[in-house]
């Protein structure tokens, strides 16, 4: 009984169940297709089990840049350095489009990234990131470089495999067809 009071585990029993009923109807028929499909897109829901993993290990929590991805945004910010000397100035303390404060707006950045459309922007906010609520600075963390070029690589591959796949799956739908 108190497995089932919390979410996540209410959440992986709802998937379990889903994939033993997957199985059975797997095995039962073959020609029903419609449910088949409908249960593979709700087994796409075992896709969220790594969020379980994270509310259960709070450091886990902490992202990269959160809090990192604002700036001062007035006439001189040169000598700026942090949050308080710009509302000081009378200046606005403005946060970038694209963040990691939250888990949604930094899947959003990391789509941005993946979408290879923006995703030097981001990257030199990442290089430019000083910490919390302290003004940008050009370049101050270099070896950030590391972790932009990795997930383009890791994600030019993922494009790759995924069209690879779906050109493969159309040429043996086209040959089953003939």
């Amino acid at each position: 009984e108190s497995y089932c009071r919390s979410a996540w585990n209410a959440v992986d029993g709802f998937l379990v169940l889903l994939s033993l009923v997957d199985i059975l109807v797997s095995l039962a028929s073959t020609s029903e297709k419609n449910i088949m499909g409908m249960l593979k897109v709700l087994c796409l829901l075992r896709t969220m089990r790594p969020l379980r993993v994270i509310k259960q290990a709070p450091k886990l929590k902490l992202a990269l840049f959160k809090g990192k991805f604002f700036y001062c945004l007035g006439q001189d910010t040169i000598n700026i350095t942090n949050k308080s000397e710009c509302l000081s100035a009378n200046y606005r303390w403005v946060q970038k489009v694209y963040n990691f404060d939250n888990l949604p707006q930094a899947l959003m950045s990391l789509f941005v990234m993946y979408s290879k459309d923006g995703w030097v922007n981001i990257m030199y906010d990442g290089l430019d990131a000083v910490g919390v609520e302290q003004q940008p600075i050009t370049n101050y963390n270099e070896w950030m470089l590391i972790f932009f070029i990795t997930f383009m690589i890791i994600s030019f591959f993922l494009l790759d495999m995924f069209i690879g796949v779906m050109v493969e799956t159309f040429h043996q739908c086209r040959q089953a067809q003939a």
